[in-house]
């Protein structure tokens, strides 16, 4: 998750018990690839475009207070819309031209795909599941699976900027399901937020299984290797 939807490493899992599945459904940022990571170039790569443009320095921590402001005005909108949207009001207070948010939210997606990296394990688990069973990238970010490289391995990929739906929404998990084809029961999902992964997945019938890479969140995975080991 991104850092503005982040909980208390300490929180405790929700998990569910069972480990016979038919499919699995994966969160995307914090769970398959590291998303702070990414998204610090890809912020002051942003930065240092509009600060150019507009003729002044801008300043990573001025555009997340923005896009904190932004996201308590509009209850419900997409983190995309969310960071467009704090773009241009950073543009609309510099006075610059409106455009330029366009520009900057472009070139902010272009460097995180640039600076997105899988966790170690996660390529040779995703492909040895993969071998086994269909998997979906249930996600509310926007990150795309090309930028990895798994996108072969997937059969399904559910994002809410797609289908108007955010987790923990029961919803989206619902849709995961009709698009693998497989019972809501036989899914696994593995996300690393105790609620939009792990009580949202539950609430839609699924099972679920936290991560936690850091070891703080006792009975959560801290490697998706464990997948493999409950197989």
């Amino acid at each position: 998750m991104p850092p503005e939807s982040r909980r208390p490493a300490t929180a405790e899992p929700l998990s569910s018990d069972a480990v016979s599945f038919d499919a699995v459904s994966f969160d995307g940022d914090d769970t398959l690839w590291d998303f702070a990571a990414a998204f610090a170039p890809a912020i002051a790569h942003a930065a240092d475009l509009l600060g150019a443009e507009l003729g002044a320095p801008v300043e990573v921590d001025w555009l997340q207070r923005i896009r904190e402001e932004v996201a308590a005005g509009l209850p419900g909108a997409t983190l995309p819309e969310l960071r467009l949207a704090a773009f241009a009001e950073a543009v609309r207070r510099r006075a610059g031209r409106p455009e330029l948010a366009d520009r900057a939210f472009e070139a902010f997606m272009a460097a995180r795909a640039r600076s997105t990296r899988l966790f170690p394990e996660v390529a040779e688990v995703v492909a040895a599941l993969a071998a086994r069973m269909p998997l979906a990238l249930t996600t509310n970010g926007n990150a795309e699976l090309s930028w990895t490289g798994l996108d072969p391995y997937f059969s399904a990929v559910v994002r809410a900027v797609d289908c108007g739906r955010s987790k923990p929404d029961p919803a989206i998990y619902l849709i995961t399901a009709e698009r693998l084809g497989v019972a809501p029961a036989r899914i696994l999902h593995v996300g690393d937020h105790p609620v939009e992964d792990v009580a949202g997945a539950l609430a839609a019938g699924f099972q679920a299984r936290l991560i936690d890479r850091t070891g703080r969140t006792p009975g959560a995975l801290t490697s998706l290797a464990g997948l493999l080991l409950s197989r």
